[in-house]
């Protein structure tokens, strides 16, 4: 009886063998490719970076200087400096795909820009929520809708503008941030939607 089970054992370590092998040889030339890109990359020249889509902060559409609330000032004057700055939304390009794309050379200034990109969503937000703090809804509302239309993925840029929509009744403009939500490409897209119809069944 023995030898059966014998038999059974060394064809399961055969099988794990030849998996664990196969295995390794497709991590081996995920490994090879990721290096042989990198290399790639690293041999293109500076690119011209001028004409790519850079996002221009709109603050004639922002209630600017509404209150002399500090906290209020204080992420006015955020956006103020932001403003002039380059912005850039880099989230789905890896730096490898930049360099290949505008050359090393341009990879620590494309990543400032992208850098301030994360940091105008956060400060939209925080804007936002800031203004419906104090009292100011309806002001908060192009804040907030200025985020969805350069892609924040910020659930609370979501939540905050579905909550002001439903409070407007404005069911339209709550299945267009559902639809908009949809057409994500992020971790958080669950997330948001999951939300988003809370707030459009409530």
């Amino acid at each position: 009886m023995a030898f059966p089970f014998l038999g059974l054992f060394i064809i399961f370590l055969s099988v794990a063998a030849y998996y664990r092998k196969r295995a390794t040889a497709q991590q081996k030339k995920v490994t090879e490719d990721f290096w042989s890109r990198e290399d790639q990359a690293n041999q293109i020249r500076r690119k011209d970076i001028s004409n790519l889509p850079y996002i221009t902060i709109p603050l004639e559409k922002f209630p600017i200087g509404i209150s002399d609330d500090e906290e209020l000032t204080d992420y006015e004057n955020d956006l103020k400096n932001l403003a002039s700055r380059k912005i850039l939304n880099l989230s789905h390009q890896s730096n490898t795909d930049l360099k290949l794309a505008y050359g090393p050379a341009n990879l620590p200034v494309l990543s400032e820009y992208d850098q301030n990109y994360t940091t105008l969503l956060r400060n939209l937000v925080a804007y936002a929520d800031c203004l419906i703090k104090n009292g100011f809804e309806a002001e908060a509302v192009p804040v907030l809708e200025f985020g969805i239309s350069i892609d924040s993925d910020i659930r609370a840029n979501y939540t905050l503008l579905a909550e002001l929509y439903r409070e407007q009744g404005n069911a339209a403009k709550i299945q267009e941030l559902i639809d908009k939500a949809a057409s994500l490409d992020s971790m958080m897209r669950s997330a948001i939607l999951e939300q988003l119809h809370t707030i459009q069944n409530s």
